[in-house]
């Protein structure tokens, strides 16, 4: 799995580079539910930060989505983090 992770990893910085940081727009809107909206890029860029917590496979490595970091408008602020499974026994 970490060689597919690594070369996942590749294959997104080859397709997307670092031009895509600047078009992304990423938002967190709290409803009745907590609503995560983005466009293309700022989707891909999602993708590329859940990459890095599997690469780097600490439990409890996260990553904040909130006014501070990447989200362009945030109501409620929004981590994702890494756990292990209940099944899992390592």
């Amino acid at each position: 799995m970490n060689e597919k992770i690594k070369e996942l990893k590749m294959c997104y910085k080859k397709l997307f580079g670092e031009g895509i940081y600047s078009k992304c727009y990423i938002e967190v809107t709290d409803r009745d539910e907590i609503v995560l909206s983005a466009n293309k890029e700022g989707l891909l860029l999602l993708v590329e930060e859940i990459i890095t917590l599997c690469e780097n496979e600490q439990l409890g490595s996260h990553y904040h989505l909130d006014g501070a970091g990447m989200a362009n408008k945030c109501d409620k602020p929004l981590v994702i983090q890494l756990i292990k499974a209940p099944w899992q026994n390592d």
